[in-house]
């Protein structure tokens, strides 16, 4: 009984996610730099509640198409959000930031471009990794101004690289053999 009376819990912190994203922009945008520790709290929060609405969901056994498809663009957003904050912050050299949030906007459009096709794409292990190590060195890098968060962040760089390289091959040769993939960006 209580389950099904929490069961639009997780839905809700993931609309609070989204609604959050805004005000972390403004934060980030009126932020002097090169960190913000306002910024870094409220990023941290709004990432820290993607885990906890991922835990709820399973546990309360309300997983939903509405989570399926708003928590992943909520991960993504803040992502992107708090890249945006890292070039405002004027933190990092903006190459590494625009690299990351390119492979965002890539894996969005790439995807909704498969499932047309009929290839849905599944999240690897691999690409676990490499979102929250890129979700914590952006974290870090709003907080922190250090050369061990910098190595960080550029490790991050380099694993949603990687990782993207091995999802486009998974596609591809998903495509060719005209078959749905297990591996989603």
């Amino acid at each position: 009984m209580l389950r099904t009376r929490l069961a639009w819990l997780p839905n809700a912190l993931t609309i609070a996610r989204l609604a959050a994203l805004p005000v972390l922009l403004v934060v980030l945008a009126l932020a002097e730099g090169p960190t913000s520790v306002p910024a870094a709290v409220i990023f941290g929060v709004v990432g820290a509640t993607d885990f906890l609405d991922g835990i709820l969901a399973r546990h309360l056994g309300a997983e939903s198409r509405f989570g399926r498809i708003a928590d992943p663009l909520a991960d993504r957003l803040l992502v992107l959000v708090g890249l945006v904050g890292v070039i405002l912050l004027d933190r990092l050299n903006p190459v590494g930031p625009a690299i990351l949030m390119f492979r965002e906007v890539f894996i969005v459009a790439a995807y909704a471009w498969l499932l047309r096709r009929g290839v849905e794409m599944r999240v690897d292990m691999a690409g676990k990794v490499s979102s929250a190590l890129t979700m914590v060195a952006t974290g870090g890098v709003i907080l922190l101004d250090r050369t061990w968060v910098d190595v960080l962040f550029w490790a991050s760089v380099a694993l949603a690289l990687a990782t993207l390289l091995n999802y486009s091959r998974e596609a591809a040769m998903a495509l060719r053999a005209g078959r749905t993939a297990s591996t989603r960006p």
